[in-house]
Order: C-alpha cells, then sequence, then structure tokens
C-alpha cells in the first residue's frame, strides 16, 4: 500500500542508535508509505547510511544544514548558566530538543506539499496509508499527557491548549509545510518572548525549573495548532504501536512471523535504547505456543497488568 501523494519521510536518529537497530532499518525504508527515507543526522551518520544496503529509497541530510547543533546548544547553555553554574551542559538534554526542531525546520527547506516524521527507534509492522478515503492526511493519536507540553505551548502561541482527549505524540506525524511554516512564523511573531527563531523562542518558553524534563513535544503542539486553528485539514485515527516492545523482544531477533502477530493489532513497535528484554521476559512474546493461543493486544493488556508504572497502550 503506497500513498498516492509523492513525499519523503525523516528518520532523525544518532549513529549509536541508527547501529543498534541497524536489522531494522531495511524494514522502516520499505514499509514507510513514502518515495523515500532520509535519515538526519551527523556527517557520521551519513557514513553509516552509505555504507549500508539500504539501496536507493534511502537517502541522508546533514542536520546543520537544517539548523546548527552549536547555536542550540550556545542557547540552551545561556539559558541555563544559573543552573550549570560553570558545568558542562549535557548533549542529551540538547538532543532532546534539538531533534524536535530538526523536524519542524525542515518544512521550510522541503519541496513537497507534506513530509513525514518518523523515529528511528519504531519499526513498521505492516503496509499503512497515512490519507484517508477523502485525501486528508490522517492525525495518529495515542493516550499520553504531559502537562508541560500545554504549558509551554500556551507561552508560544496562547490560543493553544489541550482540546482533544487524546494525544498527537505516536513516533510519527505527516506534516503539510504550509501549516507547518505559517505554526513556526506565528511563533516568532510573539514578541512577548526572547529569541528570534522559532526554536530559541521555544526554549526560552520553558519553565526554568522543568527544562531538563523535556517540556516541549513538537508532535502535541502541531496537531494542537491544526485542531484549534484548522480543524479540517487532518482526520483523525487511533494507533496502536507496542511502545515496549524493547521489554520483549531482541530488535535483530524479530522474525516476519513475529510481525505478521503484532500486525493484527499493531503499526508499529519501539526498541528504546533504554530497554532491555529481562530474563523472566526471554522466549514470551516471540513463542510461536503463545503466539499461537493468545492475541499480541491480549499479551500486551497480561503484561501492562503487571507493571507498576510506564506508558499504557489503551484501546476504546
Amino acid at each position: 500500500m503506497s500513498d498516492i501523494k509523492l513525499y519523503d519521510a525523516i528518520v532523525v536518529v544518532t549513529p549509536k542508535d541508527f547501529k543498534r537497530v541497524e536489522s531494522n532499518n531495511k524494514r522502516i525504508v520499505e514499509y514507510l508509505p513514502v518515495r523515500k527515507v532520509l535519515f538526519v543526522g551527523s556527517k557520521e551518520l551519513g557514513e553509516l547510511v552509505e555504507q549500508s544496503s539500504l539501496g536507493d529509497k534511502a537517502g541522508f541530510v546533514d542536520e546543520n544544514d537544517i539548523i546548527s547543533f552549536d547555536d542550540v546548544y550556545n542557547c540552551l547553555k545561556d539559558i541555563m548558566a544559573d543552573i550549570l553554574l560553570g558545568r558542562e551542559l549535557p548533549r542529551g538534554l540538547v538532543g532532546w530538543y534539538y531533534q524536535q526542531f530538526l523536524k519542524l525546520q525542515y518544512a521550510r527547506m522541503c519541496k513537497d506539499e507534506y513530509y513525514m516524521s518518523w523515529d528511528g527507534d519504531t519499526v513498521p509492522c505492516k503496509n499503512f496509508s497515512m490519507f484517508s478515503d477523502d485525501g486528508r492526511p490522517y492525525f495518529d493519536l495515542k493516550h499520553e499527557f504531559h502537562q508541560e507540553y500545554f504549558i509551554t505551548m500556551n507561552k508560544l502561541l496562547p490560543n493553544l491548549d489541550k482540546t482533544i482527549d487524546k494525544s498527537f505524540i505516536s513516533e510519527h506525524m505527516i506534516f503539510n509545510c504550509k501549516y507547518l511554516v505559517k505554526m513556526l512564523e506565528d511563533i516568532e511573531s510573539n514578541e512577548n518572548i526572547e529569541g528570534v527563531t522559532f526554536w530559541e523562542k521555544i526554549l526560552h518558553s520553558i519553565r526554568l525549573e522543568h527544562i531538563q524534563e523535556n517540556s516541549f513535544s513538537e508532535f502535541e503542539t502541531f496537531g494542537t495548532y491544526m485542531t484549534i486553528n484548522y480543524p479540517d485539514v487532518y482526520n483523525y485515527r487511533d494507533w496502536h504501536s507496542f511502545r515496549y516492545g524493547g521489554y520483549f523482544f531482541h530488535p535483530e531477533a524479530m522474525t516476519q512471523r513475529d510481525y505478521n502477530w503484532l500486525a493484527k493489532d499493531f503499526f508499529a513497535i519501539s526498541f528504546e535504547k533504554s530497554h532491555s528484554v529481562r530474563e523472566d521476559h526471554e522466549n514470551l512474546f516471540n513463542n510461536p505456543v503463545y503466539q499461537s493461543k493468545l492475541t499480541a493486544r491480549q499479551m500486551v493488556e497480561i503484561a501492562q497488568e503487571e507493571a507498576e508504572e510506564g506508558y499504557e497502550e489503551i484501546w476504546d
């Protein structure tokens, strides 16, 4: 299945994470309904993409051709000077915000009407389309809520506040360039916030005591912006993905049988870098006997009942 509209996907990823799920990058390239998958990152990442066997559908964009990492680093360092007290600013904290800014700024480079952002630690389980039958793109929805995201976006654009029960955070999003550029211009025209570029204003909008808690979401902000200002441009769809796949599967050991089983209930599975398979989770989800008796949804619901905390996949 492929979409009639031609557009690319960008996957912002570090070289380390690209190599960590190397066995699944080919599946990302093959299954995303796009013309080309552009991996965005450092020059080292570009070398890895070039040396890979991902084929002509895979490409590379240097992150510094979109926004300079050093510019974002220095801006955040200045904002946090009273917290750092001369200590070095962790690159990981900068990276969390930087990768979101890259996804947004790409709208100003893109030549197509749309582009898609896809998280590099997430792997499609099956083919899917990002457009509904009436030609409108989908906002894919999950269940999540972080108050700080809305506090930040309300400072940036005072008419924005939580407007739907669900969340726009689903490890991917298809962006309409025209409207995203308009949103960035609206942010940049807010003279009540320090900074010139949209990303400077975002960093200056985050409450200082929460800046180390990842207090901005590009997906939540754009989804809310569109729902409030241009409610008829997108359609809405429930999206189910196995967020904690890395607790139950080794990414390099995934088989087509595993993906076929998961695909009946999930669009995608994620392997976050902090996740690993516990000893008591070995040979559980990937067990063909269990797969023949239980659906992936049933298995996940059982696992969630035993879990004491963390994200919970919810079916309406």
